[in-house]
């Protein structure tokens, strides 16, 4: 029997069992910590799994008697740990001198520094007392942003113009909170905000090719005062020669920050000068993307990551998937707090043209914020279509009969 070791099989990171079940392959999952969100661990699906370990050091013996093929990362949390156990069992793997570089959102702007790729000049705050020091090299009149090094999405993600703004973001900012992924903030990043249009690209490793597996575009609008409420997401073809200056930035960051083994999301601002990270994770796109990708682009992603971590070889080719459809994932939103009342007119909703899903974020009866970024956002939805123009027409039936919006 070969085994395949998930760890923190969650989020996205809970598609790859069924897939490699599939492929006559037994799967184990380990769970990285013991203090790991609710929201996180009820994803994983025992039967799946042959075994489901906490992790220890009894665990990484039991699997080096057992014999494993792979060891895959199944979300951010599982990083750290699964680049140590791949290079303890012998596995092909990241380095985990350099697993900072793919998680900690300091240590990935010095890796593009340090290799001359082009980076967000980044202040480090990891002392409430370190605040007037960081202010020295803030501009009045100019944007910040602040955000904690080790969140996901855009949680705890401050935007603030001038030194007293500043310091007030930072002096506010949740220090050694808990943030969605149930770790302790380790501190904050000060950075200038970059502007331009967002993009994710989402790439896989092949013994360090990379092969673009799909490219997005984000539209985010501003809505209750806040500047990242997002609208929707954009599949694009990376065939396009448009987006060659993009995709050739993209290598060669992932180049600098070390990734040989799996998958790479990147977001990518694509500035005046031209493109630059915002940040990286070495993991599977986020959501419902996946799910997504495999109407949209052939090879998808979920299929070329388990191709790289089992040791196959790149596809043939160009060096990227070829989208086969248009697709898109529509976010709903907010104006101000209130209640959910529950789900809209579902039954309408599917006989929407390119339809693929929607999900809800909130139950019904429980409170509503206002949304401000991804963590407040209440739900989304997700289309695929020959034609582009009717994500347009279909985007905006569905929000009326989900939202009524």
């Amino acid at each position: 029997m070969s085994y395949v070791v998930i760890v923190d099989p969650f989020s996205t990171g809970k598609l790859y069992a069924p897939l490699l079940n599939t492929l006559g392959l037994s799967c184990i999952a380990i769970i990285s910590r013991p203090n790991l969100p609710a929201h996180f661990t009820q994803d994983l699906v025992p039967g799946h799994f042959t075994h489901v370990l906490d992790w220890s050091p009894e665990a990484a013996h039991f699997l080096d008697a057992l014999g494993v093929q792979a060891v895959i990362a199944g979300c951010e949390t599982a990083i750290h740990l699964t680049d140590r156990l791949a290079k303890q069992l012998g596995l092909r793997g990241n380095s985990p001198v350099t697993s900072g570089a793919r998680r900690n959102k300091y240590i990935m702007q010095q890796a593009l520094e340090q290799r001359g790729v082009t980076h967000i000049p980044t202040r480090l705050v990891t002392r409430p007392r370190q605040i007037a020091q960081a202010l020295e090299a803030v501009a009045d009149g100019r944007q910040y942003v602040v955000k904690p090094i080790n969140s996901a999405a855009s949680q705890g993600v401050v935007f603030a113009t001038g030194r007293e703004a500043v310091a007030q973001a930072l002096g506010s900012a949740g220090w050694e909170q808990k943030n969605d992924l149930g770790e302790t903030n380790l501190g904050f990043v000060l950075q200038p905000f970059i502007s331009g249009p967002e993009y994710v690209v989402d790439m896989v490793a092949f013994s360090g090719q990379y092969h673009i597996a799909s490219v997005c575009r984000y539209t985010k609008i501003r809505r209750n005062g806040s500047p990242v409420v997002y609208d929707s997401l954009d599949t694009l073809d990376p065939a396009d020669e448009a987006l060659a200056p993009l995709l050739a930035y993209a290598r060669q960051a992932a180049a600098a920050l070390d990734v040989a083994v799996g998958p790479l999301h990147m977001e990518i601002i694509w500035a005046k000068d031209g493109p630059v990270m915002i940040e990286a994770g070495a993991r599977l796109h986020g959501g419902i993307a996946p799910q997504l990708f495999q109407q949209v682009y052939q090879p998808d992603l979920l299929s070329l990551a388990v191709d790289s971590y089992l040791g196959r070889p790149a596809p043939a080719g160009p060096g990227y998937s070829r989208q086969a459809r248009h697709g898109r994932i529509g976010f709903f939103w907010t104006d101000r707090p209130g209640t959910f009342q529950g789900p809209g007119n579902e039954r309408a909703a599917a006989t929407v043209p390119g339809y693929g899903g929607h999900r809800y974020f909130v139950s019904p009866g429980s409170a509503l914020p206002a949304t401000l970024d991804f963590a407040t956002c209440p739900g989304l939805f997700w289309l695929s279509h020959d034609d582009p123009d009717q994500l347009d027409r279909s985007a905006e039936q569905l929000r009326a009969f989900l939202w009524g919006h």
